[in-house]
């Protein structure tokens, strides 16, 4: 039977298959909404990381401030393109990132060797800081980035007596050596190619871990100190060991170099308060952790020098050779009195 139409039947309208879209204002208030939250959060990050000079908690934002300054300048560039905004934002961040931790790789290379314009009777000392990381059992490879480096003085972190045997290797290029592994807490090791005259070295005590070396020969009047801070966000205890710290070098006499993995970035409080305190100046600049993945993105690891050393060459970054840290090494003019 052939099926009858009623023609009183009205067909419904077919459904639009877009009406569950979001309209175009609406999707745009979405892109300008991720654009604004990404930079607010950028901006928030730097706000509280000024905090920290008020409130030692808040210094722990400080430290990324070069992330946060990245997040800004992402998303406010961002915020000009006609679409995807955020998404744009996003990408933007990460290859600022990434072009920083490669930075420092990118620029390093070789060991600068000179020669180095000198003033009338100044020297150049090379030198080198590389915390070896407490778990790092690969020896022989500490040795040969240490001799590769091939500094003058080399400040070790994080060394204990566990590695001596690299002490050991490092004999003939490296006659003069401490280790304070007779000292609690004190994981840390200082050699060098010139005499040393007096060593100090303190673990368990309000400031944080040290060692120190006093030159002697062609560097004679010089002191060189490596230096182990608490990690944030133990924000807090960095300040207070920093200040002991500070109260320390300023009862000694003498021109002095001050190595060490601080914990703490060039936009801390931490830092600022070592110059502050001291009159020293900082002259690194580099990111230098994590080394794990070989990009780092937190420049910790600093050198500190007197007002009468000057930089002949920069900040270069090492091998880390198992270490979660890029060792540093660079040259500074020294006049001996």
């Amino acid at each position: 039977m052939k099926q009858q139409i009623n023609p009183g039947v009205v067909d419904l309208e077919v459904k639009d298959d877009n009406s569950d879209l979001p309209s175009p204002k609406r999707r745009q208030h979405r892109q300008w909404g991720g654009a604004f939250l990404g930079l607010l959060f950028g901006m928030g990050g730097l706000a509280l990381g000024r905090l920290g000079q008020l409130y030692p908690a808040f210094d722990v934002f400080a430290q990324f401030s070069v992330q946060f300054i990245f997040v800004v300048f992402a998303f406010s560039f961002a915020t000009f393109m006609p679409k995807y905004k955020a998404l744009i934002g996003v990408v933007l961040f990460v290859m600022m990132s990434v072009a920083y931790g490669a930075w420092p790789i990118y620029v390093s290379g070789d060991v600068t060797k000179g020669p180095f314009p000198m003033a009338s009777g100044e020297r150049a000392i090379k030198v080198a800081h590389y915390n070896t990381f407490v778990w790092n059992n690969d020896l022989a490879a500490v040795t040969k980035e240490i001799e590769r480096l091939d500094a003058d003085v080399v400040t070790l972190i994080e060394f204990d007596s566990s590695k001596r045997p690299v002490l050991q290797s490092l004999l003939r290029s490296y006659p003069f050596q401490y280790i304070c592994d007779d000292v609690p807490y004190c994981h840390l090791a200082i050699v060098s190619k010139h005499p040393i005259l007096a060593v100090s070295a303190k673990g368990l005590w309000e400031g944080p871990a040290f060692i120190s070396a006093q030159l002697g020969g062609a560097m004679q009047g010089l002191t060189v100190y490596g230096v182990h801070t608490t990690r944030f966000p133990r924000s807090r205890a960095q300040l207070k060991q920093i200040r002991a710290m500070v109260r320390y070098l300023e009862s000694q006499s003498g021109d002095m170099i001050v190595m060490g993995d601080f914990n703490a970035t060039p936009f801390s409080r931490i830092t600022a308060t070592l110059e502050q305190g001291t009159g020293l100046s900082r002259v690194t600049h580099m990111p230098t952790w994590p080394a794990t993945y070989g990009l780092p993105l937190l420049a910790i690891d600093h050198v500190f020098v007197s007002s009468k050393i000057r930089v002949l060459a920069d900040q270069q970054i090492g091998n880390p050779a198992g270490s979660d840290h890029f060792p540093i090494v660079m040259t500074l003019g020294y006049t001996p009195k």
